[in-house]
């Protein structure tokens, strides 16, 4: 029986460790990986980090161009490109923010690219956030929750092509669909 306390006790610390979590998780965003901005500003001031990263590893708008670097890469050597802008991307253009984009082409340009990407990426959430109507709302995961099997649907491809580019992590992802008039591109 003794044992039997010991891990009844062992569980209740879980409980409170949840509690913690949440608490974490409410102010980082993360559950168990811990990062917060603060750290933005004790990096981006550090004399020791700046030191290692400004002037470093410069590539020139020509260079990337030459190596054929796309995606994330083109902004940080002095190319303002933005697929989102381009292509008026999804819902993009509702949103009030800018392309960032820096010219320097060195560690720190990168860096700071990144920094203020994730700082637009804000902007856009907080305004999207704002725009989501209030009133009720039905949960369709619970009202489908006992379907186990999706049914793919049945459609005709007409005899044509279809090109598309999406954002994806490391650069533009293009599709091209050929359709046969089958129902397999």
């Amino acid at each position: 029986m003794a044992n039997f306390g010991a891990q009844t006790s062992f569980f209740y610390i879980f409980r409170e460790r949840e509690l913690v979590y949440d608490l974490f998780e409410s102010a980082t965003g993360t559950r168990m990986m811990h990062n917060y901005s603060y750290w933005r500003s004790i990096i981006t001031r550090n004399p020791i980090f700046l030191e290692r990263v400004e002037g470093v590893g410069i590539i020139r708008g020509e260079e990337a161009i030459s190596w054929g670097l796309s995606g994330p890469m083109v902004p940080m050597f002095g190319i303002e490109w933005n697929l989102h802008k381009v292509d008026h991307y999804e819902c993009y253009d509702g949103f009030d923010w800018e392309v960032q984009w820096k010219k320097e082409g060195d560690s720190l340009a990168r860096y700071s690219l990144q920094i203020g990407k994730m700082a637009e990426s804000i902007k856009i959430i907080q305004q999207a956030l704002e725009g989501i109507p209030g009133g009720p709302f039905e949960n369709l995961e619970i009202r489908y929750q006992f379907i186990t099997k999706k049914h793919s649907p049945t459609f005709e491809l007409t005899k044509q092509e279809f090109y598309a580019r999406v954002k994806a992590l490391k650069g533009e992802l293009r599709i091209i669909f050929i359709g046969d008039q089958s129902r397999f591109p």
